[in-house]
């Protein structure tokens, strides 16, 4: 077959394709993550790296009401600072911090970005941060070492920011009302 042919058929077929199923005119994406807040959480405490990590398609995601959490732009703001921030004590002292419920969803919705998370751990730690989801599950000792790897993370999270990591104001407890989770991070350094 002549590959002159070819072409106009299969131009005539990718036409009438497109017709079936026309591409999105208009995809709704968030502003970009700005300098200035960037600047504001580098001030807060968060490692200048982590700090422009681009999360706000997460945020995004996040306030959705039927795919994300309904969040509001406050929370997600807040969660943004409180997920930087936990970064930045998985950077500094390794695996076997405890993120808090609010954190540990905004870290799920980060995870399910697979390629921009695989890129954002390569990048900030020099490979991928994994989750392990069943720290504090195994018995009557592991729970006992769940606490206690919270209780790390809050001292080291008072030490760094100078701030109570814990319960959040209006979050629903699920675990316990200090709003940890049963999981911690299984990257970084040993």
């Amino acid at each position: 077959m002549n590959t002159q042919t070819q072409i106009p058929a299969a131009e005539a077929f990718l036409a009438h394709a497109s017709t079936l199923n026309p591409a999105p005119t208009h995809m709704v994406f968030p502003a970009p993550l700005t300098s200035e807040r960037i600047s504001w959480l580098a001030a807060k405490g968060v490692d200048p790296q982590i700090a422009a990590l681009d999360l706000e398609m997460v945020k995004m995601k996040l306030r959705d009401q039927e795919e994300g959490q309904g969040w509001s732009l406050q929370q997600t703001d807040e969660a943004e600072l409180e997920y930087k921030r936990w970064l930045t004590l998985v950077k500094r002292h390794g695996k076997g911090m405890v993120p808090t419920n609010a954190i540990d969803l905004f870290w799920h919705q980060h995870i399910l970005d697979t390629r921009a998370y695989v890129v954002d751990c390569e990048r900030t730690f020099g490979g991928y941060l994994h989750h392990y989801p069943y720290f504090g599950m195994r018995g009557e000792q592991d729970a006992k070492d769940l606490e206690a790897a919270f209780r790390r993370t809050q001292a080291l999270y008072q030490e760094a920011f100078n701030e109570t990591l814990g319960a959040n104001a209006g979050e629903n407890c699920w675990h316990d009302c200090e709003s940890r989770c049963w999981h911690a991070c299984s990257g970084g350094k040993d």
